[in-house]
């Protein structure tokens, strides 16, 4: 009987560790058959707080994971084409109806309707101020698969501002999970998150669109350039997004990758802060104006990949032009910028190198992100520069600038933003330039720039819109509130190995359905 037991015993143990192999295989054997992308890129462009689209830049990022969607998506022109939107009508000068595409659902199975849309958009004026300055509402309705906007006033760039990522499209009746976040109709879904370090998704089960090639994609936060160079090169990741243009030669001459850039709305630029000594004196700011070399930045810091910029828009759009347009700064010259400063009565009175007026130092605290390394070399190279004139400049670095900036906490930030990411100038001047815009944390207010922006604001004739961009990039480099420096390309390098990659200048989507990996 005992011969018996141990026989069984052991049959049975063998039969579990035969279970177990057998387990081991069919999942290696499943794992091997998927196909999984995974990329790498800084804090700035992957690095979310959340996967909520409602949250802070959240749905920005969302957006280049290829989880969320909008009602219209931008095309390489800028221009607005229907997305989960099928079609649109203006029924008045500020009413807008749109038709919701049949049969789209959110990745948790629940359909996309009209009434859904409106959830969604209401829970987004609700959380984040960013929204009613991007596209002021007077209401939203919802019957069926219909969607009607109406706006206080009339809006000819609506349908530019529902591509902002912050209008993507979620299901607003389920609450954020804090792994997986809010359900979406994007081509792939999140299964684990962890803020600002990595996410992995897989396909959308119930994705509307044609059938995501991947099966799996990853996506890390990685801030040393050289580690992501690394880890493309040794094939940790397959592609690295908004690539330091200095690393673009490394890979360019290589049939192994591939590299893609575009000409984007990005810009590198300073805020100054209007109320300390020294920023709030236009003397000094246009001093500084003089100071930086904009040329070297965009040759050398950019490798190419970027143009100096001395007015206000990239130039690849019609309002970016500086044609017509009285540049003030308009070259890098030291000796300018000394004489200025002492016109305006600054003196070095303690020969300590450091220029002073009125008992107080020309001293000023320069912040910037500590991941981006052309925002930190151009600090660097603004402070050598500063220093042969006088201008003291202290340099701390943040891995979010946020606080920062809304404390005050700053005489100048060195900046990096999509200017017209939607295609128009509104979004810039509506968040930077008019008195009390969300992020015009330097405290710049002019009267004809919030009337040109109203007045922009319901202006449908393009000729007349151009002028009024004009205006207010005349009044910008009037007063000198920000300094604009050079306008950068978007650059993606990516192995052989991966296809149908799509470069979007607005930088708005990367992850696509489209794309695929080659399997070894």
């Amino acid at each position: 009987m005992k011969n018996i037991k141990k026989i069984f015993a052991l049959f049975l143990c063998a039969a579990v560790i035969l279970s177990a192999f057998s387990g081991c295989s069919g999942d290696d054997a499943q794992q091997n058959s998927g196909k999984k992308l995974v990329a790498g890129a800084t804090t700035g462009f992957f690095g979310a707080e959340s996967l909520d689209v409602a949250n802070n830049w959240d749905g920005w990022i969302m957006s280049i994971y290829g989880i969320s969607e909008n009602l219209f998506r931008l095309d390489e022109n800028f221009s607005p084409v229907a997305w989960i939107a099928e079609s649109y009508s203006r029924i008045d000068s500020k009413t807008w109806q749109f038709k919701i595409r049949e049969n789209v659902k959110f990745s948790n199975g629940g359909d996309v309707t009209a009434q859904a849309v409106k959830d969604c958009l209401d829970r987004t004026y609700l959380e984040n101020s960013r929204a009613q300055s991007t596209l002021a509402v007077e209401s939203i309705e919802a019957d069926g698969q219909t969607l009607t906007i109406t706006t206080p006033q009339e809006n000819p760039t609506l349908l530019n501002s529902l591509c902002d990522p912050l209008f993507g499209i979620y299901d607003a009746q389920s609450e954020p999970d804090s792994v997986t976040g809010v359900s979406c109709t994007g081509p792939y879904m999140a299964v684990d998150f962890t803020a600002m370090t990595d996410v992995k998704m897989v396909k959308n089960q119930y994705y509307w669109g044609a059938e995501p090639k991947l099966d799996e994609v990853e996506l890390k936060v990685m801030d040393d350039a050289n580690a992501l160079q690394m880890a493309l090169q040794n094939g940790e990741i397959d592609m690295i997004a908004q690539l330091d243009a200095r690393s673009a030669d490394l890979f360019s001459d290589n049939d192994e990758y591939t590299v893609s850039a575009v000409t984007s709305s990005r810009s590198d630029f300073l805020m100054y802060n209007l109320n300390p000594f020294g920023t709030q004196d236009q003397a000094v700011r246009e001093a500084i104006g003089y100071c930086i070399d904009r040329e070297s930045f965009a040759d050398t810091v950019y490798n190419g990949y970027a143009k100096a910029c001395y007015g206000v828009y990239p130039n690849i759009f019609d309002f970016g032009s500086t044609q017509g347009i009285s540049l003030g700064v308009s070259e890098y010259d030291i000796s300018r910028a000394k004489q200025i400063l002492k016109d305006a009565g600054y003196a070095d009175t303690n020969s300590n190198g450091t220029l002073d007026k009125d008992g107080k130092e020309l001293s000023l605290r320069v912040v910037t992100y500590s991941y981006n390394s052309a925002s930190t070399q151009l600090c660097d190279m603004l402070q050598a520069t500063l220093s042969e004139v006088g201008i003291a400049l202290e340099i701390t670095t943040y891995d979010v600038l946020d606080d920062c900036l809304k404390s005050g906490d700053f005489d100048i930030a060195v900046l990096s933003y999509a200017m017209a990411p939607t295609g128009t100038a509104d979004y810039f001047i509506n968040m930077m330039f008019t008195t009390g815009a969300t992020n015009n944390y330097g405290g710049y207010s002019n009267d004809l720039v919030d009337d040109c922006a109203l007045s922009l604001s319901n202006e449908f004739d393009g000729q007349k819109r151009t002028e009024l961009v004009k205006q207010i990039c005349q009044e910008i480099l009037n007063d000198r509130p920000f300094d604009f420096v050079a306008n950068q390309q978007f650059i993606c390098v990516y192995s052989s190995k991966v296809t149908g990659v799509q470069v979007n200048p607005s930088e708005y989507y990367l992850i696509t359905a489209n794309i695929d990996i080659t399997e070894e």
